[in-house]
C-alpha cells in the first residue's frame, strides 16, 4: 500500500514566504508611518486654526472681563480682552523686545525673510492643566476668556493634544502658544513648543509655527 504524503510546506518554501513578507513589510511600513505622521500634522494645523479663530473672535468682541490682580493690590478689576492681549506694559513684552532673553528663542523670520520679535501671550498643555495660562499677569483676562470660550465640557478643560512630532525633535512638543508680532500686533500666530525647554520663566518657548503658514 502506498503511503499518503502529508500536505505541508517544506523548509525552503517557508523561508521564501518569510522573505517575501519581510520585503513587503520593509516597503509598506514606512509608507504607513508616513501617512500617520502626515495625518497628525494635518490634525495639528486644523487645531491651530481653531485656536486662531477663537482668538480673533475674542479680540473682535473686546468684552470686559473681571479678574483679581495681585499687581494691583489684589483688587478685582475689569479689563478689555483686547487690551489684555496686546498689553505692552507686561514684563515679558519688555524682556523679549529688549532682548533680555536669547534671540534664538523669540527672534523669528517672517515670510519675506525679515526678522521679527515674537511675543507669547498664553500657553496650553498638560503642565497648565489644560487651561490657557497667561505669560504675564496683565494677560490674565484674555487667557481666562479663551479657556471659557474653548472648553467643550463642564470640566472647563481645553484638551487639545499635540499629535505631530518633527523628526529629531527632543524633548517632545507638549505646549501650545498664542503669540503676536511685536512690530505688528495684528499678526497673530499659533505656535507649539516644549514647556520644559529654554529659560523663559519656566514657561518654555515657542519652537514651531502651526498657524498660519506652518513651519513644521
Amino acid at each position: 500500500m502506498n503511503k499518503i504524503r502529508k500536505a505541508g510546506f517544506t523548509l525552503i518554501e517557508l523561508i521564501v514566504v518569510i522573505a517575501i513578507i519581510g520585503v513587503l513589510a520593509a516597503i509598506l511600513v514606512p509608507s504607513m508611518l508616513g501617512y500617520v505622521r502626515k495625518a497628525h500634522r494635518v490634525a495639528d494645523i486644523a487645531a491651530g486654526k481653531e485656536i486662531y479663530n477663537n482668538v480673533i473672535q475674542i479680540i473682535d468682541a473686546n468684552d470686559e472681563i473681571g479678574w483679581s490682580s495681585t499687581s494691583r493690590n489684589g483688587t478685582y478689576v475689569y479689563t478689555n480682552a483686547m487690551d489684555s492681549f496686546y498689553d505692552t506694559n507686561g514684563s515679558s513684552y519688555k524682556a523679549i523686545c529688549y532682548q533680555r532673553y536669547k534671540a534664538k528663542f523669540f527672534g523669528k523670520i517672517d515670510e519675506n525673510g525679515d526678522p521679527y520679535c515674537l511675543v507669547p501671550v498664553c500657553s496650553l498643555g498638560k503642565r497648565t492643566n489644560w487651561e490657557w495660562k497667561r505669560i504675564d499677569e496683565e494677560q490674565t483676562p484674555f487667557a481666562q476668556e479663551l479657556t471659557e470660550q474653548m472648553c467643550n465640557s463642564s470640566s472647563g478643560k481645553v484638551k487639545i493634544k499635540i499629535k505631530y512630532q518633527p523628526k529629531h525633535q527632543s524633548p517632545k512638543l507638549n505646549t501650545w502658544y498664542v503669540c503676536y508680532r511685536s512690530n505688528d500686533p495684528s499678526q497673530i500666530e499659533v505656535w507649539v513648543g516644549n514647556q520644559s525647554s529654554g529659560d523663559y520663566g519656566g514657561s518654555g518657548v515657542p519652537l514651531y509655527r502651526v498657524y498660519p503658514d506652518t513651519t513644521y
